[in-house]
């Protein structure tokens, strides 16, 4: 069900300015905006993927096969698999598809459900914005070390937390707008539990 009348939902009488503003083109725009960072992200994550995997098989074949190996190849495999797996959570937010523990959130009346959904979303983007708060001095102080054997600052790949950390507090806010301007679906608000 897509909200059309926010005026139904009494806590939204705060944020229906904004939502106001928003409506039309500008919505439209997060909307779409939403939809293609997501579909990029996807993308990187496959691309990533699929070295991964590749570079995986191909360490193994060097290692056993041929007692060999590929300076830095175990490195860059840790370093892709982090990326994949920060990028992918961030991605999860905007796919709604975390899982969540949603038994009594579905028993409230359809208006809290909703507010509960957007609390949800913004807890989460407080507890990413303190991992990017957190990961900065993290980066400070460690990063400038080099990542033996390829020798690269580890900050470059400590970097992986605050991208994703403000990846997923983006998602959470264009999810946030997107739900009180009634542009996405409010039956079903994350992946339901099997």
């Amino acid at each position: 069900m897509v909200l059309t009348d926010l005026s139904a939902i009494p806590w939204v009488v705060i944020v229906e300015p904004w939502c106001n503003w928003l409506l039309g083109p500008h919505m439209n725009f997060l909307f779409k905006f939403d939809r293609a960072l997501a579909r990029y992200l996807e993308w990187v994550i496959v691309a990533l993927f699929a070295v991964f995997l590749v570079l995986t098989c191909l360490l193994v074949v060097l290692r056993y096969g041929f007692q060999s190996s590929i300076l830095g190849g175990n490195e860059f495999v840790t370093i892709a698999f982090i990326f994949t797996s920060a990028l992918g959570g961030a991605v999860g937010i905007s796919k709604r598809e975390h899982i969540a523990i949603t038994v009594f959130i579905d028993m409230l009346p359809h208006e809290l459900r909703i507010g509960a959904y957007v609390l949800g979303l913004a807890l989460v983007a407080v507890m990413n914005a303190a991992l990017v708060y957190l990961s900065y001095d993290w980066i400070v102080r460690t990063g400038h070390n080099p990542w033996q054997p390829i020798n690269v600052p580890q900050g470059i790949f400590y970097a992986a937390i605050p991208i994703a950390g403000a990846l997923a507090i983006l998602f959470c806010l264009l999810k946030i707008v997107l739900t009180l301007g009634g542009r996405e679906n409010t039956e079903t608000l994350w992946l339901p539990e099997d």
